[in-house]
């Protein structure tokens, strides 16, 4: 089948991201728009043994006679500003509507900053496919998608609402989340922070994605850090296949009608 999918997610996510397209046999050509945060992508590709193109522009890009997927790696902290992350999803996703037959987002509504993605992107042209739980509700962000949905998340909460969930991604990019984007002076005042606002477990979201000791590892380097107590629950990338399958079949039928 052929057909292009543009594909925008973060820096926590792409891990998650490769691990998926590596693993789907509908995926002919895996490419990558070319930045400073899209280098990781490319490692990740590689360490589950796929391949992946490097775009340094759309401008010379051409399909292939199979299902071609372009992603774009943006940063991992456009969240902490809204008007940030509107903007880059907008931008990114203006660009890659140029060359693609779909565009999937890789995120969730990320504190109601992408809640109505249709709206922010009017001005893209193709069909956007969103993350959604079971009930077509789209998901609130990646903690829930790779949880399994927003009800999976919502239990963890209710068992301990002092809970800081951990993923991979979360764990490579803490420390610029915590301290150099909220603004923090330091790890000491980030720790400060939770012990005020009540958290006290950091729980693991085990999806079978990243190197499982060194998961475990800097789990407990984190709650250490923190002194929270650590755990660990099974998570899901099924929404994130789900997702993509949605996208394949958008694209399908998009080609179709051009015949």
């Amino acid at each position: 089948m052929a057909g292009v999918i543009g594909l925008l997610t973060c820096e926590v996510l792409e891990e998650e991201v490769a691990y998926l397209l590596c693993r789907e046999t509908a995926v002919s050509r895996i490419a990558v728009l070319a930045s400073e945060y899209s280098e990781s992508f490319r490692d990740f590709v590689a360490a589950y043994g796929g391949r992946v193109q490097v775009l340094e522009t759309l401008d010379g890009f051409e399909p292939s006679d199979g299902l071609d997927v372009v992603v774009r790696v943006l940063k991992v902290a456009l969240h902490m500003v809204k008007e940030n992350l509107q903007a880059g999803v907008r931008d990114a996703a203006i660009e890659l509507a140029e060359k693609v037959d779909v565009l999937m987002l890789g995120y969730g509504m990320c504190g109601n900053v992408l809640e109505d993605p249709e709206g922010l992107l009017t001005e893209v042209e193709v069909p956007i496919i969103v993350p959604r739980n079971d009930d077509g509700s789209i998901i609130d962000d990646c903690v829930c998608l790779v949880l399994g949905g927003t009800e999976a998340y919502l239990k963890q909460v209710y068992k301990e609402a002092g809970t800081w969930f951990l993923t991979p991604g979360w764990l490579r990019h803490w420390e610029t989340l915590l301290v150099k984007e909220l603004g923090a002076k330091d790890i000491p005042t980030v720790k400060w922070i939770f012990d005020r606002t009540g958290y006290k477990r950091a729980l693991m979201v085990e999806t079978g994605v990243g190197e499982p000791e060194t998961y475990r590892l800097e789990s407990e380097k984190f709650a250490q850090t923190f002194e929270f107590y650590l755990e660990g629950v099974e998570g899901s990338l099924y929404i994130l296949q789900r997702e993509l399958e949605d996208a394949t079949t958008a694209v399908r039928e998009r080609v179709s009608k051009r015949g």
